[in-house]
């Protein structure tokens, strides 16, 4: 255990200068153990209202770190009332139906001015302005010397805390194997991925939680659990999600098998009120690490992607695909199929034939199920009963897998992943509608391949570790969506705010189609003049996916050992611009990646 010392700085700021830190990235996430963003508007709203009635609000708890080469603050216990705030001053919601007077604050009114940000109307009286961003927030400031200090403050600080739900005290300050994987796969359900664990507190709002039609974040009505109701919103809020996921992943990787309660995923965590058991804990560690994470997460992934298959198969919800008449929530159904297809799909490596054969065969199975009485506990016996008899429907709906893979998943959840993960590192991210002209001509745009490779070229740069993407089917926005409706009568498909398009329309006039499009592409990638190495790499990685019936290029680069050169240049991306390294530059480029091998 990391030794704490106490050498904390206790100061006051003014809600005028905390978002001006805001303003200047000054604030981290650490999302290895920070909670959502899930405040609603008016539990964001009741904490504006707060400040303006002069009421003292909790202290705000924050780490001092270095991030790339500065001082950070990381946030430890605040991060709602912080997110509340920058929300409200930026016109996200009113108080009393009436928006905060962006010209109440030097810093507001520079941004006002700039056109980053937009005055809502009608605005609030500039006195009340004045005195809520006057309002003196209780700060108090730790410097730290090691990470692992910053998880034992925020496991003591909330170990006893009541405004936490059970999950989330499970996993405060826990960073074992079994709890990052529970984290990693809940946000891979849900959407709100990113690529780094440290975001600034400005980016988290991309992936927030929110059951509001704001322009950003995720609505919790789209999310996986919600939509099938499995879950309410409010248990995604709550965490469930990650309890539901720890639970599965607790009767798959043990034996003898357990009962599922909330005591034993206590246990999982080694989290007890009462004083703890770190026996299973233990176990459940061992048995990630002796499978390995990455493998374990890309079969529950697989199991995931079958799952979301057959119920779009049956045309409904899960609920309804249960029950002719589906109560609110049903979480131990759920469990009973997706164990099922676990056992199908890894187990005994089998391969679901036809989906819409699935989505019959399930067809009101709920009556089949038994999930025992209340109480929260579900027994290992029942579960398992349960879990052979929705095998047994499934069954004959299967063959046995050719290749001894787990890992064929369709790219469905992979594809909306990489999509959320553009919105914390654009830099990482780039997308395009297609390579074809879009000014009725059919012809292809010949220079766009060579900004796409220049592009990845940017993006092998960013660093060692770096991972990037550039998805070609996906529309630059709502009119260039339309123009390709107009033109090839494509009907985009949504997700979030993305507009899916796919690259179908230009493979339609080739010989093959999608296999001429392809050989297309790696023809492209060969020539392409670039550092041998990424082009083979890239030429490896390049896959055609499909999305709803839509087919997408995704081109992929993993950063080597050295930067990756275009045409005897070297190329940064900053955000979601494109840069040439200058050749003063060069030195520090190349000590980038020398750094990593050290």
């Amino acid at each position: 255990m990391a030794s704490i010392k106490q050498d904390l700085t206790n100061r006051s700021e003014s809600v005028e200068r905390v978002y001006g830190f805001n303003v200047e990235n000054r604030f981290l996430v650490n999302r290895r153990y920070q909670r959502k963003l899930v405040w609603s508007i008016d539990e964001k709203r009741a904490f504006v209202d707060s400040l303006r009635q002069g009421f003292p609000v909790p202290l705000i708890l924050l780490a001092d770190v270095l991030q790339d080469g500065e001082s950070r603050f990381e946030i430890i216990d605040g991060m709602q009332r912080l997110n509340a705030i920058a929300s409200f001053v930026e016109g996200e919601f009113d108080l009393d139906g009436q928006y905060f007077d962006l010209q109440a604050m030097a810093q507001t009114k520079l941004l006002l001015d700039q056109g980053r940000l937009s005055q809502h109307v009608p605005t609030l009286a500039r006195e009340v302005c004045v005195k809520i961003v006057g309002y003196s927030l209780p700060l108090t400031v730790y410097p730290v010397a090691e990470h692992s200090q910053i998880d034992e403050i925020f496991r003591r600080i909330n170990a006893y805390g009541k405004h936490l739900s059970r999950q989330e005290l499970r996993v405060a300050g826990v960073t074992t194997s079994f709890s990052r994987l529970v984290r990693n796969l809940a946000a891979r359900v849900r959407g709100d991925v990113s690529a780094s664990d440290k975001l600034y507190l400005g980016a988290m709002k991309q992936i927030s939680i929110t059951s509001k039609e704001l322009p950003y974040g995720i609505n919790v009505d789209t999310i996986f659990w919600v939509q099938n109701n499995i879950l309410t919103r409010e248990y995604i809020r709550q965490s469930r999600d990650e309890e539901l996921i720890a639970d599965m992943l607790g009767y798959v990787l043990l034996t003898p098998k357990l009962s599922s309660s909330a005591e034993i995923i206590d246990e999982f965590f080694g989290y007890s009120p009462a004083g703890g058991k770190q026996a299973r804990r233990d176990e459940i560690e061992a048995a990630v690490n002796k499978i390995g994470s990455e493998q374990i997460a890309t079969q529950y992934m697989a199991v995931h992607e079958a799952f979301r298959e057959i119920v779009k198969a049956s045309g409904r919800r899960f609920s309804e695909l249960m029950f002719e008449e589906a109560g609110q929530r049903v979480p131990r159904y759920f469990q009973s199929v997706f164990l099922a297809i676990w056992e199908l799909l890894i187990n005994d490596q089998l391969v679901i034939r036809n989906f819409s054969k699935a989505a019959e065969a399930l067809d009101g199975a709920g009556k089949n199920i038994s999930i025992g009485g209340g109480g929260g506990r579900f027994s290992a016996e029942d579960r398992e009963k349960n879990v052979n008899v929705v095998k047994g429907l499934l069954q004959p709906v299967c063959s046995k897998r050719k290749q001894s893979d787990p890992a064929l998943s369709s790219w469905t959840t992979e594809l909306e992943n990489i999509l959320m993960q553009s919105y914390t590192e654009q830099a990482l991210y780039d997308f395009k509608q297609g390579f074809m002209l879009l000014d009725g001509s059919s012809k292809i745009d010949e220079s766009l391949y060579e900004k796409v490779f220049k592009t990845l070229a940017a993006m092998a740069n960013y660093g060692p570790g770096a991972v990037g993407y550039v998805i070609v089917g996906v529309a630059d926005d709502e009119n260039t969506a339309a123009r390709i409706t107009k033109l090839f009568g494509v009907k985009p498909v949504k997700y979030q705010r993305f507009l899916i398009t796919g690259v179908d329309h230009e493979a339609a006039i080739l010989p093959k189609k999608l296999d001429s499009y392809f050989l297309g592409l790696t023809q492209r990638i060969t020539a392409a003049q670039m550092s041998q190495w990424a082009k083979d790499q890239i030429a490896r990685d390049i896959r055609l996916i499909s999305y709803f019936g839509l087919h997408l290029a995704v081109f992929k680069v993993e950063a080597g050992q050295e930067p990756c050169d275009f045409q005897g240049k070297y190329y940064e991306r900053h955000g979601p611009n494109l840069t040439e390294v200058p050749q003063s530059q060069y030195t520090a480029l190349f000590r980038r990646f020398l750094a990593s091998k050290a």
